[in-house]
């Protein structure tokens, strides 16, 4: 009998090395990742009925954070989402 999967956190960030070092760290504790650099291309590809969690960055290029958040809202996912930003305020 194969041991059960670890949880899939999806990580969508434009950014090269932030997807590397949170990649990194998420896996510390166990859990599998899978990195997307586009927006469009996770929501492609997203999986709605895996279990895990889904980080986002709040600004990319073309659809941003917020845009893919309200997306997975209007599709009924129910996955965690952590929101990343670099650029943050009192307003965001």
């Amino acid at each position: 009998m194969s041991a059960p999967l670890s949880p899939l956190i999806h990580l969508v960030d434009d950014d090269e090395g932030v997807r590397t070092s949170l990649a990194m760290l998420i896996a510390t504790v166990g859990l599998r990742v899978q990195a997307w650099a586009e927006p469009q291309a996770f929501l492609d590809g997203f999986d709605r009925d895996s279990i895990g969690a889904v980080v986002l960055d709040v600004r990319m290029p073309g659809v941003g954070g917020i845009a893919v958040l309200e997306q997975l809202v209007a599709q009924g996912v129910d996955q965690p989402v952590i929101m990343l930003t670099g650029h943050g305020t009192v307003d965001l």
